[in-house]
Order: structure tokens, then sequence, then C-alpha cells
């Protein structure tokens, strides 16, 4: 019974230990004194820290939290994990962007700050308080991040929304320009033949002999048939400039689709990228 007894007492001083370890004593300047000040390190920014500290405290009903000369400042409250009578309790964040560290000062009132010399017991449960923090911090944290990686996969999925959308509207455009550029062949085609058939009939019409009467007429029916010619042939020019365009039409929205299909693939790979960093994140803060 002894044995367990001493067993259970070492695992309870390992764990204060523990807690122990993750904070230390410090000092800090306050109104231009250094006061005595607990210190922890937390693997989150300034920011997040600030925002669990100020969540916990008002999920306790403490009232306060207000920013006042660089500290998170709460006056005249009762924190039962610290002490049952009232006093101060400021907060100081000095933050390094991924990481930061968190000061914790108490005071009895009118700056009257407490000290492992004057006040130990409440400045070593001070010390497991900040201690117990990291996982208000962490949690906070995560639950940040993950809201913010939510909402990039919401954005994402408007953004895949966007494309597919876009990807029906080039696939009609493509179509409507094979098309035309369909039709625009069978015109070709007859159009060809057309001038073919003036250019025979201008043939036809150069060889014609007669008087010298005739001859006028003939000359007058040769250029008359020329000026058919050319109507002809600059119609079926067109209709091959008409040609060349629809192709061209058709390799730039082939090119686009093209493109929106990368651009799909991309966004669907960076969805799933985002909802397993999600899932992660859901994984940390289960095992807290």
């Amino acid at each position: 019974m002894k044995k367990k007894l001493v067993i259970a007492l070492v695992c309870i001083f390992a764990l204060a230990d523990m807690s122990a370890q993750e904070t230390k004593v410090t000092s800090t300047e306050f109104n231009k004194k250094s006061q005595p000040a607990i210190a922890a390190d937390f693997e989150m920014s300034g920011p997040i820290a600030e925002g669990a500290i100020k969540k916990k405290m008002s999920d306790a009903k403490i009232k306060g939290g207000s920013n006042k000369n660089g500290f998170i400042t709460y006056q005249e409250v009762i924190v039962p994990e610290l002490r049952a009578e009232k006093m101060d309790v400021y907060f100081k964040i000095e933050d390094r962007k991924t990481c930061c560290t968190v000061m914790m000062l108490i005071s009895k009132g009118y700056e009257n700050f407490m000290s492992r010399e004057t006040d130990p017991e409440v400045v070593d449960k001070s010390m497991m308080y900040l201690s117990n923090l990291r996982k208000d911090i962490l949690t906070f944290g995560y639950n940040d991040e993950i809201a913010k990686q939510e909402e990039k996969v919401k954005d994402l999925e408007k953004d895949l929304k966007k494309a597919t959308k876009e990807a029906s509207s080039l696939a009609k455009d493509k179509s409507k320009a094979e098309g035309k550029a369909a039709e625009n062949r069978n015109e070709i085609a007859k159009l060809k033949a057309d001038v073919d058939n003036q250019n025979k009939t201008l043939e036809f019409v150069k060889a014609k002999t007669g008087t010298v009467d005739q001859m006028n007429a003939i000359k007058k029916e040769i250029s008359k048939q020329e000026d058919a010619v050319k109507s002809a042939t600059k119609k079926y020019e067109s209709a091959v400039k008409d040609d060349a365009d629809y192709n061209e039409d058709i390799q730039k929205a082939t090119t686009k689709i093209n493109e929106n299909q990368t651009e799909q693939v991309k966004i669907k790979a960076e969805i799933e990228s985002v909802k397993a960093k999600i899932a992660e994140l859901k994984g940390k803060l289960a095992a807290l």
C-alpha cells in the first residue's frame, strides 16, 4: 500500500515538474518599473495567444481584457484556479509570428505584484495556470486555422464551379466555330466551282469571232465576263480567308479549353490538399 502511495506521489510531482519546466519565473517592465512575472513559450503566434486568453477569460465569465500599455488587463477579478480573493491579472505577449512568449503578472491591487517570495502558493498556481494555457492556445489556433482553411475550400469550390461553367461556354464557342467552319467549307466548294465556270465562260467568250461590228459586242461581253470572274474570285478568296479565321477561332477555343482543364485539375488538387490539411488539424485538435 505504501509502495503504491509513493509511486502515486512521484507521478504527481513529476507532472508538476513538467508543468514547471514549461514556465519560468522572470520579470518585466510595468509602468517603468521591473515587476515579477512568470513566462512560457507557445508554438502559436501572438494574436492567436491573445485570442485564446481572451476567450478563456470570457468563457469563465471574467470581465476585462482591454489592452493597456501593451498588457491585456483584468482588474479586480477572481480567477478561482489562482486565488479566492480579487486581484489584478496582466498578460504581456511577445510575438514572433510562428511562436510567442506569454508573460503573466498578478497583483493584489494598486500594483502590489505578487512574487514567489511574497506569495509562493499563488505563483505556483499561476505557473500551472499558464502552463495549462497551452491547450487553450493550441485549441484556439487550430480552430482558427481550420476555419480559415474551410473558408479557403469554399473559395476554391467557387473557383471550380466558375471554371466548370466557363468550360461549358468554351465548348459551345468551339462547337459554334466548328459549325461555321463546316458551312464555310461547303460554301468554298460552291464558290470554287462558280469561279471555274465563270473562267470557262470567259474562255468561251474570248474564243468567239465575228465581223467588226460583232467584235465590239464580243469585247463588251468579254469585259462583262471578266467582271463576273473577278466577282466570283473575290467571293471565293473571302470565303478562304474566313476559313482561316474560323480555324484560328477553333484553335484559340481549343487552347482555352486545355488551359481550363489544367486549371480545373489544379483547383481540384488544391481542394484535396486543403482538405487533407483540415483533417490533419482536426487530428491534432482531437489529440489535445
